[in-house]
């Protein structure tokens, strides 16, 4: 599922990527800023996505390495 998820993600970016070129060349400059900025939006909701995934594994890593060392010197 997430592999075919990726597959149409990618495609769909192909594709606004081409919109643009292609609002450019048409001299419709207006819908092509706007892809533009549908682009920084989806650029930037990724990177917020991937720095939530990181804090959640930083998070569980030092609670996973505090609960060691208590069980270690409760042992």
């Amino acid at each position: 599922m997430r592999k075919i998820l990726s597959r149409i993600g990618l495609g769909l970016l192909l594709l606004v990527i081409a919109s643009i070129v292609l609002c450019f060349y048409f001299n419709q400059f207006t819908y092509a800023y706007t892809l533009l900025v549908v682009l920084l939006f989806i650029f930037g909701g990724m990177g917020q996505l991937y720095k939530l995934k990181n804090d959640e594994y930083m998070y569980a890593r030092g609670n996973q390495q505090q609960r060691s060392e208590y069980e270690e010197y409760t042992r």
